[in-house]
């Protein structure tokens, strides 16, 4: 819903010059002669914003979106008022340029409307600004995808700006004062999605320590990671000692000498998500200190790999110039990682450094478990469920650490993922509405958005994009989300409806990427897997145009799918054979290339019902146990279609094993998360990457034996698979509760209990029971191998 502000538009300059990677203060001093009970605004920022009032932080944002929508945020902001002076002060930063999660329209400011009580503190003429001196413009991006490195002088500060009894007189007037509904932010929506849940922590652990000539120009550095990685650093057993704290964590750091520094490796036990906060003690103002981060090691040395040599150019990190005494300093923006590098440069004197981190996530409310006899896969499924919330900030993103962009084929892993976690379906029905608002003029969708990456548009994402409408409906029962873009999505058939060849196949087309997976599955003229989620996401669109009753549509789509069904029968299938080809070139000739791809999606689509249990035995299983056949095999990423296939065909133990032998690895290696790929390169692939995290999903099914019947989860089928275990336990999200499921082996045979939240059913599907259908509790006994 879309709303007009009152408040205007503030900047330190010219709205529209000068904007890159530039920083705003602003604040707006009130009295008020008592304290309300609720004192509720609406704030916003082009790009980012920072909230506070009194010096007290209130929140950050806004959600990412497009300007002519801006989003906003609407905070209450009564528990940080007192009677007599107060302030509401905000830091605001622009890009000054497009990245892979915002579109950048050549125009910065800051947006606040609402009252303290009788008082209106509306952005406007009583408000001051100024550029933020402290903060150093020139610096390098983190990634090709993501902003700046953070350099940041504190002996700039002339005082506590956040404090009411500061004086701000010598600030300007904010120029220009543009009222809001203004281009390019025509209009406004509320962000549709909680505040991100924020909590402090520290480092837990010293990992290495190193120390060196400082570089030649260091001081002047625009790049402190890069730099840094030049030095050379000689990692060894740290003499460091690190006084764990819950939310500030304490070094202290010995004098290094003119031109020299030390260098810390800090461990923070776990993937992280935030923004680094940085206490110092005991400066003069002549030294300096660097941080970097990363999410991998080579035995006790951080992995940070040169800018040339990375693919996205990566230099995560910043810089802060202390001032004499004592200071704490947050970093503005956040960064995923694992390993904090803290680098003490040019110091004369002891320094006492507190270390900690303002951890930053989506609030999502994780309702669901799983434990079991094989603490393995209770491993397993914990550092899933963490993956999952860690790559869920305003939006699904692939990673907190390169990117934080909100690719849509990782998206509908996510979902599925999140769906069985907490059944909160607001994050997809946000990034379907955003994936929809960057629009080719051909119809398609871009591979993620909001995005500058003209070269990122992935038309199998777009398919991905049609068919997560079917995955949200299914999920909540809702069709509105679907109306609302139903033409949308008829605009997006109609681009695949014009590329169909006349062989009456889907062809690929060179202006776009053709993603649909990192294997290197045949992609030129008429690829099978491109044809075969074109047929996925045209039957996705007819039963939700049934369902809506759009019998001409419904006409019209089906009528596609029933041609290229015969397309792909007559050009794609080998019946003598029961093989199906990689696709036809350029020429219509053949293409044989076998895959688990195209195996995996056939039996999912329902092509040849009869020879699925075959091609999962020849195709499938072969290829999750690892063993070398001619067949191309998933990335972890497409494994969730191949295990969705094999559990379909009652392959639901081999899909247990490969997952307890595959990403048992992670666990052995002591990742906190799971990883990009099979065989992920620290600082080249992340190593904390939700679309990968799907065995959620599947121990819920298998090992659990909840499997969703109905939309909505109004009806489930209740078929655990046993073997291979004593037990297992746990809990399932879905809209209506929480369903639990439990089994275990006793002398006399399997027990299994279930729980199911009202308006819910079950049909019992276990060994010599009786088909029944339940609801609320039951429990079972049953002989079982």
């Amino acid at each position: 819903m879309s709303t007009q502000p009152d408040g205007r538009w503030l900047w330190y300059a010219d709205q529209g010059y000068d904007l890159v990677n530039s920083w705003m203060q602003a604040r707006r001093g009130f009295d008020l002669t008592s304290v309300p009970r609720k004192a509720e605004i609406s704030v916003t920022a082009d790009s980012r914003y920072r909230l506070y009032v009194n010096s007290q932080y209130v929140c950050r944002g806004p959600a990412r979106g497009y300007a002519r929508s801006w989003p906003y945020d609407t905070v209450d902001i009564a528990p940080y008022l007192r009677e007599g002076a107060n302030v509401v002060a905000a830091l605001v930063h622009s890009y000054g340029v497009s990245n892979f999660q915002y579109i950048h329209e050549g125009h910065a400011g800051f947006l606040l409307w609402g009252k303290a009580g009788s008082v209106d503190i509306s952005s406007g003429p009583q408000w001051r600004v100024r550029q933020a001196p402290e903060f150093v413009r020139h610096t390098t991006r983190v990634s090709l995808q993501m902003g700046f490195q953070e350099i940041f002088d504190s002996r700039k500060e002339d005082g506590d700006w956040l404090l009411p009894g500061y004086g701000d007189a010598h600030w300007k007037e904010p120029n220009p004062w543009r009222p809001a509904g203004v281009m390019p932010w025509h209009a406004f929506e509320e962000r549709g999605i909680p505040m991100l849940r924020e909590e402090l922590m520290a480092p837990q652990s010293v990992v290495a320590q190193a120390s060196g000539d400082c570089a030649t120009g260091y001081d002047a550095s625009h790049d402190v990671v890069t730099l840094h990685v030049e030095e050379k650093p000689r990692w060894r057993t740290p003499v460091v000692r690190l006084h764990v704290d819950p939310q500030l964590s304490i070094l202290d750091i010995d004098p290094t000498g003119a031109n020299k520094y030390t260098a810390v490796c800090l461990d923070m036990g776990r993937e992280v998500v935030g923004s680094l906060r940085l206490s110092i003690a005991g400066a003069t103002g002549g030294e300096i200190v660097d941080y970097a981060v990363c999410e991998g090691l080579n035995g006790i040395a951080p992995v940070i790999d040169t800018r040339e040599n990375g693919p996205c150019k990566a230099a995560f990190g910043g810089r802060l110039f202390p001032r004499s005494g004592r200071f704490l300093h947050e970093q503005f923006e956040f960064f995923g990682f694992r390993y904090l590098i803290l680098i003490v440069r040019n110091s004369a004197v002891p320094l006492t450094v507190g270390v900690g981190l303002r951890w930053v996530g989506y609030p999502l409310k994780v309702t669901s478990s799983y434990e079991s006899s094989d603490a393995v896969l209770g491993r397993i499924y914990d550092i899933s469920a963490w993956t999952q919330q860690s790559c869920m900030l305003d939006a699904y993103v692939d990673c907190p650490w390169r990117e934080q962009a909100q690719w849509w084929g990782d998206a509908r892993v996510q979902g599925k993922n999140t769906f069985f976690l907490s059944a909160d379906a607001r994050l997809l029905a946000r990034g379907i509405r955003q994936i929809a608002g960057q629009e080719v003029p051909n119809g398609l969708t871009y591979g993620h958005a909001p995005t500058m990456a003209h070269n990122c548009i992935l038309p199998d994402f777009t398919l991905t994009w049609i068919f997560t409408h079917w995955d949200y409906y299914w999920q909540t029962g809702d069709l509105s989300l679907f109306r609302s873009l139903r033409e949308r999505v008829l605009r997006a058939l109609g681009y695949f409806e014009g590329m169909r060849g006349a062989n009456g196949l889907l062809r690929h087309d060179p202006r776009y990427w053709l993603f649909l997976d990192w294997a290197p599955l045949f992609r030129e003229g008429y690829p099978a897997v491109y044809n075969l989620f074109y047929l996925l996401a045209l039957r996705a669109a007819v039963r939700l145009l049934d369902l809506c009753n759009d019998k001409v549509n419904a006409r019209l789509c089906s009528g596609r799918e029933k041609a290229l069904y015969a397309s792909i029968e007559k050009s794609l299938l080998d019946a003598g054979k029961r093989k199906i080809l990689g696709g036809r070139d350029w020429k219509n000739k053949p293409v044989d290339q076998d895959s688990v791809h195209t195996y995996s999606l056939a039996i999912l689509l329902d092509i040849w019902p009869g020879h699925h249990r075959e091609m999962a035995e020849k195709h499938l299983l072969p290829a999750i146990g690892e063993v070398k056949t001619g067949s191309v095999s998933a990335t972890s990423f497409y494994s969730f279609y191949v295990f969705e296939a094999l559990k379909k065909t009652g392959h639901g133990r081999q899909v247990m094993e490969c997952i307890r032998r595959r990403w048992g690895r992670y666990v052995d290696a002591g990742l906190t998360t799971t990883p990009e790929g099979w065989d992920t390169t620290p600082n080249v692939q992340s190593l904390c990457h939700a679309w990968s995290a799907h065995p959620v999903v599947h121990f819920s099914n298998i090992s659990l034996g909840v499997w969703q019947e109905a939309a909505a989860w109004k009806r489930i089928r209740f078929a655990p698979h046993f073997s291979g275990m004593d037990h297992a336990r746990g809990k399932v999200a879905v809209p209506q509760g929480v369903i639990e499921s439990a089994w275990e082996r006793t002398a006399k045979g399997v027990e299994a209990r279930l729980s199911l939240p009202a308006g819910v059913s079950a049909l019992i599907d276990l060994p010599g029971v009786k088909r029944q259908t339940v609801a609320g509790k039951g429990r079972w006994r049953f002989q079982c191998a």
